[in-house]
């Protein structure tokens, strides 16, 4: 069987497909429905009218969290991911073997401290939303508008940005290693 361990290298299964081709499109295929599903939601709203009331914009952000939430009740850990996770998970560590141990601790000063994530749930209020070394996001999936990576402990997040939702995670995606002391 081949290795998806080393994402720049391309690997072929005995059926002739590219398994992680295939992995990373399965991924972007379920971002789509994320966000169409989120867009959905999001027009079955009252339109937010421009305010300087924060209330108002919570109120509107609060309702479609609660709208996504009751339309993915079921979902899990690894619903949007996929068997893109160990791919992900594989950037994550090449891309930290590469920086001194220096860049890499700075790079997860401000990432919030072990907070299990869970699929659904809302991102801490008060966390701070350090943000994602953009060498590293060039490597890693692109993601539509509305929905960013972002660390959480060692998990990687998809947060969905108007909603402040998880809308999946990857727990353990940041090598031991190099966790935040």
């Amino acid at each position: 069987m081949a290795s998806l361990a080393y994402p720049n290298r391309p690997v072929w299964g005995e059926d002739g497909v590219n398994p992680r081709a295939l992995a990373l499109k399965e991924f972007t295929d379920r971002m789509k429905d994320y966000t169409s599903l989120q867009k959905k939601i999001e027009s079955g709203l009252p339109a937010l009218k421009p305010s300087k009331d924060p209330a108002d914009i919570e109120e509107h952000r609060q309702a479609l969290a609660s709208g996504i939430r009751t339309a993915r009740a079921a979902a899990k850990p690894g619903d949007v991911f996929g068997t893109a996770a160990d791919l992900i998970r594989a950037v994550i560590k090449e891309d930290a073997a590469d920086r001194s141990r220096r860049d890499v601790y700075a790079a997860m000063e401000e990432v919030p401290g072990r907070n299990p994530p869970a699929v659904n749930a809302g991102y801490p209020e008060k966390a701070a939303l350090a943000t994602v070394p953009p060498l590293l996001l060039l490597k890693l999936p692109p993601l539509p508008e509305g929905v960013e990576y972002r660390f959480m402990g060692r998990d990687l997040i998809l947060r969905d940005t108007k909603s402040n939702l998880i809308v999946d995670f990857i727990h353990d995606a940041v090598p031991t290693v190099l966790k935040k002391k």
